[in-house]
């Protein structure tokens, strides 16, 4: 058994990150959320929701020129919003960077951006300010910067996706709140589940917390690896997971599956 922990300390709370080995080398355990990093690519979706309705965000004129993204990929359009309004920048003139993962000083950036003031302090050290911040603890800042004159928090029952109704396509889902839209991440893994989600009218902003059931990310190609990790590509953008003794390989395609206390087990497809 083994276990690696990374605090980071904010405002709202203390969360680490930890992992156990289950006896095999290709599965482990860890925690949905503190293992999770957040993408450049997500958080910006986000602050553009929190600014913009999705209708808003669609009808937009495209007026950034970054290199690294394209009108054909999904945060595209979330990037233009939120540049256009002040929220974030590129990494350089030329880069947006959306797959690479928010730092802690970005974070503090766009949250005082979002909420107008610079009141909401993540604190850490100085040393850690380009470390990635943990999905939990930027979920968890977002919401208390959010405006909630626009945005709200709601559990949602998932009774159908594109699987049983191909009419919804892949950017809805039919819920307990009725139809809801979804444009990151593959919908399939919501089916027969309760989430905890953030919403802007019937847009996820974002999902906090999958309450029963389970989740999985079927046949994801690993993208890079090392001896205790590997890196997938999902169509929210990339992830890491730790694996103790790694025997996986770049460009196998694996399944990711996410159970109900928040463990996950990574096995071969």
């Amino acid at each position: 058994m083994f276990k690696r922990t990374l605090f980071f300390l904010a405002l709202i709370f203390i969360t680490g990150c930890g992992s156990a080995d289950k006896g095999a080398k290709s599965s482990l355990s860890g925690v949905i959320g503190e293992n999770e990093p957040v993408t450049r690519a997500e958080a910006c979706a986000m602050a553009a929701l929190d600014k913009y309705s999705i209708d808003e965000i669609n009808s937009m004129d495209r007026s950034i020129k970054f290199e690294d993204t394209s009108i054909d990929k999904w945060y595209d359009k979330y990037i233009n919003a939120a540049y256009s309004a002040g929220l974030i920048a590129g990494i350089d003139e030329n880069r947006f960077a959306p797959d690479s993962y928010l730092t802690l000083r970005q974070a503090q950036f766009l949250i005082n951006k979002i909420k107008g003031n610079d009141k909401l302090k993540l604190r850490y050290d100085e040393k850690d300010k380009d470390k990635p911040i943990p999905m939990s603890v930027w979920i968890a800042a977002f919401e208390r910067s959010m405006d909630t004159t626009k945005l709200r928090s709601e559990n949602i029952s998932v009774y159908a996706t594109k699987d049983e109704n191909k009419a919804l396509g892949d950017s809805y889902m039919l819920t307990s709140l009725g139809l809801i839209y979804s444009d990151r991440g593959d919908n399939r893994n919501y089916k027969d589940r309760n989430i905890s989600a953030i919403l802007r009218d019937n847009t996820i902003v974002a999902v906090k917390a999958y309450n029963e059931g389970m989740a999985v990310y079927n046949s994801v190609e690993v993208i890079d690896r090392s001896e205790n990790s590997i890196t997938v590509q999902l169509r929210g953008g990339t992830r890491k997971f730790g694996i103790e003794n790694n025997s996986f390989n770049k460009g196998d395609k694996v399944n990711i599956t996410f159970d109900t206390d928040g463990t996950y087990e990574v096995k071969y497809a």
